[in-house]
């Protein structure tokens, strides 16, 4: 579900939530909120570019990387040609 950002239409009569902005986790489906929460002054919906990491996979990659689960204090079990599972990261 997306967040949505809320903001007062007249800043000077609203309350300190809706002067300065709100988010609400709505579906698609939903009608947009008209009204603050709080005060109940009239909003308007403003779009943003969403919120999140330009380059995700190399952060992935570099958080899953065996040094760094190592160091947390995860293991990683890997399946052998025995069947059973042992941690790769017990050696490192």
């Amino acid at each position: 579900m997306p967040t949505y950002w809320y903001k007062a239409d007249d800043a000077e009569q609203a309350c300190e939530q809706c002067a300065e902005g709100f988010d609400v986790l709505q579906q698609l489906s939903d009608a947009p909120v008209t009204v603050c929460l709080g005060c109940s002054k009239p909003v308007h919906r403003i779009v943003r570019a969403p919120e999140f990491c330009t380059n995700q996979r190399w952060n992935t990659k570099k958080m899953l990387a065996d040094g760094n689960l190592k160091r947390m204090g995860f293991q990683k079990l890997v399946k052998n040609s025995s069947g059973k599972y042992e941690d790769v990261l017990k050696d490192k």
